[in-house]
């Protein structure tokens, strides 16, 4: 067993596990989008974001990681579980802005469990800053064990600081859902025997991704795609005898990926990204907005990649200045997008603490 011991410095209550390889750190809102558990961020691919009770100052901080869930300690006041899933070989237990940090033993390409445990929140919450040599206020247990994707959980809630919290998590909207409900469904294909071949395609319905064969009937192509829950209403298929007129003398395998840019194409006007991970003899298609493409590279890691798809060119999964474009990109383009996926705009999200502080680390 792994085991980690420390007095870890935290900074607006806050301290980080990651595993992103030169990614954009998160933002509070993006890392509890769609949570209930307001102490353990996990919305991100590859991120943690944890809270504590002490605003500024050094918290005892212990990590485990298990080869099974180990018992809860009854003198945890407040426990929470996620899921997360490394997107790199290196994992870390970060500091804000990068202060300090300690390697954990996680390895890439592995579904974790985390429990998340805390006691004292109230009373450091009620302090505020630990300064040195003052005694220890509140101490916390971050656990990892191997276990298939879950929904995060509040397990046990005793202080008004967690409270406050887990109220917070859940006013944020969700809006990476799709992405996490996207991979684990593609790493629920590849690890039951799905077949590489033609002729295993989506052999069940699946509402967040479509597995397409590269020599696929168009037909085929055009009914998985509509069955999936992001595709975009407004996307109209008037164009398909025409396109296939023009593309008759092509082989199977480059008309469905003409067939395929097309239909990124148009989605793009919609304000809509049409995704797609390679593997083997199969595409895995999703419909995703822009934001969304974004967390979606994230997930997937420097191995596997995703694309978008657009006439002439299936771009690459982002570097960091690619994602930030693409943020600016989504914010300025929110009503439109919005509207095409039949989807209200959210208010902008609210602070965990009253007074202005950064929700970020640098």
């Amino acid at each position: 067993m792994f085991r980690l011991e420390s007095e870890v410095g935290v900074s607006y209550s806050q301290v980080y596990v990651e595993s992103v390889v030169g990614g954009v750190n998160s933002r509070m809102d993006e890392a509890f989008a769609g949570q209930r558990s307001g102490l353990c961020g996990a919305a991100v691919a590859g991120e943690l974001f944890l809270v504590t009770g002490l605003h500024s100052g050094r918290v005892g901080f212990t990590v485990e990681v298990h080869d099974q869930a180990p018992p809860l300690d009854a003198a945890w006041e407040d426990v929470v579980e996620v899921s997360f899933y490394p997107v790199s070989g290196q994992s870390f237990l970060v500091q804000w802005a990068g202060e300090k940090s300690w390697e954990l033993d996680l390895r890439e390409g592995i579904d974790y469990r985390v429990r998340y445990c805390a006691m004292g929140m109230d009373r450091a919450r009620e302090q505020d800053v630990r300064l040195d040599g003052e005694p220890v206020v509140d101490r916390y247990l971050l656990q990892f064990w191997p276990a298939p994707p879950e929904p995060d959980r509040v397990v046990r809630q005793t202080s008004q600081a967690a409270a406050r919290s887990h109220e917070y998590a859940c006013r944020q909207p969700d809006f990476e859902s799709e992405v996490r409900t996207v991979m684990a469904q593609r790493r629920a294909l590849l690890t039951t025997g799905m077949v590489e071949s033609r002729d295993a395609e989506s052999p069940q319905p699946i509402t967040g991704m479509v597995a397409i064969g590269h020599e696929a009937d168009p037909d085929f192509v055009r009914g998985q795609l509509a069955s999936l829950a992001s595709y975009p209403p407004a996307l109209h298929w008037d164009w398909v005898a025409a396109f296939e007129t023009q593309h008759a003398r092509e082989d199977r395998v480059g008309f469905l990926r003409a067939f395929l840019e097309e239909i990124g194409e148009r989605a793009f006007d919609l304000g809509t990204v049409l995704a797609v991970l390679d593997s083997g003899s199969h595409y895995y298609l999703t419909f995703v907005i822009p934001s969304q493409f974004e967390q979606l590279s994230r997930l997937t890691g420097q191995k596997s990649g995703v694309e978008s798809v657009r006439i002439g060119c299936w771009t690459p999964r982002m570097h960091p200045k690619q994602s930030e474009a693409i943020r600016a990109w989504a914010r300025a383009n929110a009503p439109r997008f919005s509207a095409a996926r039949g989807r209200a705009s959210t208010s902008p999200p609210i602070s965990l603490e009253e007074e202005a502080e950064p929700d970020q680390h640098a």
